[in-house]
């Protein structure tokens, strides 16, 4: 799990759904909006539709929140005028039978394109 101040609030959740911008990359659907915190912070959203069970839907909840926490340790700090987003990422139901590794480069990619939104 990624610590509690990289994690978005109920309520900033669905402003963001409601109002944010939206991008498609991987095996997710990502909405987003800026923050005016340091650095960025996540939300990852499945339904029910997603998997019956919650078990499950829990698992791979755990692995993207895992595959934030190692990308989010390897980037360094600077840029002190760098913007920063609240990201909400809505996985596909392929991500079913994606395994850690696709899952942590997934989110590698989506850092990437943030990283090259000024």
């Amino acid at each position: 799990m990624i610590a509690q101040n990289y994690r978005l609030r109920r309520w900033r959740v669905e402003k963001i759904l409601k109002k944010g911008s939206e991008a498609k990359i991987g095996s997710f659907i990502i909405k987003y909006g800026l923050n005016k915190c340091g650095f960025y912070r996540f939300s990852v959203v499945m339904s029910r539709k997603f998997e019956k069970t919650a078990v499950s839907r829990n698992k791979k909840k755990r692995q993207v929140y895992e595959a934030i926490r190692n990308n989010i340790k390897e980037k360094p700090k600077d840029e002190a005028e760098k913007r920063y987003y609240d990201i909400i990422l809505i996985p596909y139901k392929k991500i079913l039978t994606c395994n850690y590794s696709k899952i942590y480069q997934n989110i590698s990619d989506i850092l990437k394109y943030f990283n090259k939104i000024l």
